[in-house]
């Protein structure tokens, strides 16, 4: 009997694992399939923001039909204002893509678990740990370093929207963990939002076919499967333990960028997401350590919904 649970965890086990390592590694194709779109910035944002509100939409309606009653798609005023925050952080995302390196904006995104200790110690009160105060300052430092460098190269102003997004980010996840429900919807309508933010100045009728094949393969089924896969797999793994598998975008992204746009970072760019990348690394692994024990099977019910979904919010 003892031999037969164990076989389970372990199979759970490696069910999560499995499930983090494929959204993290669908979600590290998000930037070049919008680069390959060869999209102008507005014309991206509203496609784009069509395109994924419409995929979570009907998503949405198959969940309330199979379950009689399901969760609004906008869930009370925390969603609206999540929404919000997320429409912001799209329209920050896409311009500061544009306008510096990728890598230095995967690399501040990273931080967004920094950013959201930082609010909380000072909007909420609460203590941070040791291990997370030193991994905010190695993090502030990498940041630094990265804007510095900004300054001498002219992308500064990306880096800064960069800093914007992952600010936006972190208060949408505050807002979620606070109220305790279930806002997996808030950054579809986000997008939706966005989209109307920007319609004035985008022209649809300039992306080509091929440009809409890569943000409907983006918006449709990248963005959606991820965040879906990183949803589900703290159900059989520690939070923890996925979110060092949302590090995996930090490190292929700007692979990817090197081999297919020849995007390079400059060293010093990179030498601030080396920095980043450590510090959140060694803290990850620091949380798995105090974690008590594994999460069984669908044991996320005694826990409220924003503890799941706060690592799978997309931009």
């Amino acid at each position: 009997m003892l031999g037969m649970t164990a076989n389970g965890e372990n199979h759970s086990y490696g069910k999560g694992m499995t499930l983090a390592l494929a959204g993290g590694l669908l979600l590290t194709f998000d930037v070049p399939l919008l680069k390959l779109s060869q999209a102008e910035t507005a014309t991206l944002i509203l496609a784009r923001g069509i395109i994924l509100f419409t995929a979570m939409w009907l998503y949405w309606m198959v969940r309330v039909k199979r379950q009689g009653k399901g969760t609004p798609f906008v869930n009370g005023y925390t969603g609206v204002v999540v929404s919000c925050l997320m429409a912001a952080a799209n329209i920050l995302f896409i311009n500061a893509i544009a306008l510096t390196s990728v890598a230095n904006v995967v690399f501040i995104l990273a931080m967004n678990p920094i950013f959201a200790a930082v609010l909380s110690w000072i909007l909420l009160g609460e203590r941070l740990a040791t291990a997370t105060a030193l991994a905010i300052l190695a993090c502030t430092a990498g940041v630094t370093i990265i804007v510095w460098d900004g300054l001498s190269t002219g992308t500064y102003l990306g880096d800064f929207l960069a800093v914007g997004v992952a600010l936006c980010m972190s208060a949408a996840l505050l807002l979620i963990r606070r109220s305790g429900t279930d806002q997996s919807m808030s950054p579809a309508f986000g997008s939706l939002i966005a989209a109307a933010a920007v319609l004035p100045f985008a022209d649809l009728s300039s992306l080509t076919w091929s440009g809409w094949g890569w943000l409907t393969l983006n918006g449709a089924f990248v963005m959606p499967v991820s965040g879906a896969l990183m949803l589900v797999a703290p159900m059989f793994i520690p939070a923890p333990v996925v979110a060092l598998f949302f590090l995996l975008e930090t490190v292929l992204t700007p692979v990817w960028m090197w081999l297919i746009f020849d995007d390079r970072p400059t060293l010093q760019g990179l030498a601030g997401g080396i920095i980043i990348v450590s510090a959140l690394l060694l803290h990850c692994v620091w949380l798995l350590r105090i974690t008590p024990q594994r999460p069984r099977p669908f044991a996320v019910s005694k826990t409220p919904p924003a503890r799941a979904s706060r690592w799978s919010l997309s931009r």
